[in-house]
């Protein structure tokens, strides 16, 4: 086995709401010694013609140092469940479906599916217990959404229905570098098919700070990440004024 270090939900340009193309993407988190890259692009705008290129893109701007791996973030019909989904040769899956059938149709294809950023609109709420059977994982920390610390909520559903613990930066600008990772277990030499196999077959860990991400979701450590947390937040607003001002 292999093991390599993944950042995991990352956007580029091909998403809405993203600016950062794949040759960039690629160039910043070889520095920071990530051997992959798991994208996961909005399904607005796409269909199967433009995923396909897609995936061509993410092939073209990969070297021999890190290696882009396409994979697409859905959502449901009103914006608040969402969904990454990763497979080999998986098919588009549309726009604005129910989650279920997204999470049928990922399965029939033989992908991995990790339920993303919990907290994000209280999507939590709207768990259901069909859906665990057809999930690979839940994101228990999202640095776009949970910050510095790791999600209780997310947390509550890995536990409650034995899903694996996953974690993401939801990267979409240079605020979201953080040291997460999925550390992933390959059988065989690095590919996106070998990517695709181990995410598919759960053999993959969470990390943060290069040790468990399991270590910051009790005692201490999760007590001091919370409350760096908080205190992120409250200056989080008057820095964010600060900058537009000095932007003007």
């Amino acid at each position: 086995m292999t093991t390599v270090r993944a950042a995991a939900h990352v956007h580029s340009e091909w998403s809405y709401d993203a600016s950062w193309s794949l040759a960039a993407l690629a160039q910043a988190f070889a520095r920071r010694r990530y051997d992959v890259v798991l994208t996961a692009e909005h399904d607005r705008g796409f269909d199967e013609e433009r995923w396909q290129a897609y995936r061509a893109a993410c092939a073209a701007a990969s070297d021999d140092r890190v290696l882009l791996v396409p994979g697409m973030e859905y959502e449901d019909a009103d914006n608040v469940v969402h969904v990454a989904v990763w497979g080999d040769d998986a098919p588009y899956l549309g726009h604005g479906r129910a989650t279920l059938e997204t999470l049928e149709d990922a399965r029939n294809a033989g992908c991995a599916t990790v339920l993303a950023h919990p907290r994000r609109r209280d999507a939590f709420t709207r768990f259901r217990p069909e859906w665990a059977p057809l999930l690979s994982a839940v994101e228990i920390w999202n640095r776009h959404y949970d910050g510095v610390a790791p999600s209780r909520e997310g947390l509550r559903l890995s536990q409650e229905h034995r899903l694996a613990p996953f974690v993401s930066l939801d990267f979409h600008t240079r605020r979201q570098f953080f040291p997460l990772a999925m550390e992933l277990e390959l059988d065989g030499a690095l590919s996106p098919a070998a990517v695709y196999e181990a995410l598919a077959a759960g053999r993959f860990r969470p990390a943060a700070l290069r040790v468990s991400a399991m270590r910051f979701t009790h005692g201490p450590p999760a007590a001091a990440a919370h409350g760096l947390e908080r205190a992120r937040r409250a200056v989080r607003g008057p820095l964010r004024k600060l900058e537009r001002a000095v932007r003007r």
